[in-house]
């Protein structure tokens, strides 16, 4: 790819309504950088992360900016992964992450204007996850990583910018959420609690009727999951953007 082509592809922000998606929003803006955010609403996401998402609209709009992109998925009829889950009684699980890619990484990656750059909201402290990618036209950048920002760095500039620092932004039922967040989920988010227990049961009779052996959500049974005696089951794996 010649400099020439370089210099006009479009700039994408992958935005996911946590601290490090909103933190590179602030930074980019604030470095004068002509970039699109782009968010897609699957509608399985924390109630605190669209609740974020809708108030750093307002404070965009407000402010003279460009708001964020926001698209709906559509995978084999649904656009909610809740439900699509459920439907074919397959609920996510450490071993089976296609979740990601169908109702996140596809939706945008079919919305872009190729050849572009796509920024992606890994941090200075976690380097080492960062890839460097050319693929179907999409190249990937990382903008924290270049201006050396940490995770304190980007609560910093969401601070600096006098909004607050959002909750670590993913899925209510990810099976990467460690034993504290399904904790909190059954304790103040009975219902949505209720709703991932039951697609892990859905799943279960599926796979018993398929002759094979159990798939938890988060590796144990969500009941064992949130007792109190239980121990965390995963370390970070689980990182919002």
């Amino acid at each position: 790819m010649t400099e020439k082509n370089r210099g006009n592809m479009k700039n994408y922000l992958s935005f996911g309504g946590g601290v490090n998606s909103v933190a590179m929003h602030l930074l980019m803006l604030g470095l004068g950088e002509d970039f699109e955010s782009v968010f897609v609403h699957h509608g399985t996401d924390w109630p605190e992360t669209y609740e974020y998402v809708a108030g750093f609209q307002w404070w965009l709009k407000a402010n003279g900016h460009r708001p964020i992109t926001i698209l709906i998925p559509e995978v084999q009829g649904f656009n909610n992964l809740y439900d699509y889950s459920l439907h074919f009684r397959r609920p996510p699980s450490p071993w089976i992450r296609s979740c990601t890619d169908k109702f996140k990484i596809r939706p945008m990656n079919k919305y872009y204007q190729k050849p572009c750059f796509v920024m992606i909201g890994i941090d200075a402290g976690e380097a080492h996850r960062a890839k460097i990618s050319v693929s179907k036209g999409v190249e990937n950048r990382y903008p924290l990583i270049e201006h050396n920002i940490d995770r304190e760095g980007c609560k910093e500039i969401i601070r600096r910018n006098g909004l607050t620092v959002p909750k670590k932004s993913g899925c209510y039922i990810c099976p990467f959420q460690p034993a504290r967040e399904w904790k909190k989920l059954r304790r103040e988010k009975t219902g949505l609690y209720c709703k991932a227990l039951t697609l892990e049961k859905a799943g279960l009779a599926r796979r018993k009727e398929e002759g094979k052996t159990p798939l938890y959500i988060n590796k144990n049974p969500l009941d064992m999951v949130v007792s109190e005696n239980q121990i965390p089951l995963f370390g970070d794996e689980y990182l919002g953007r």
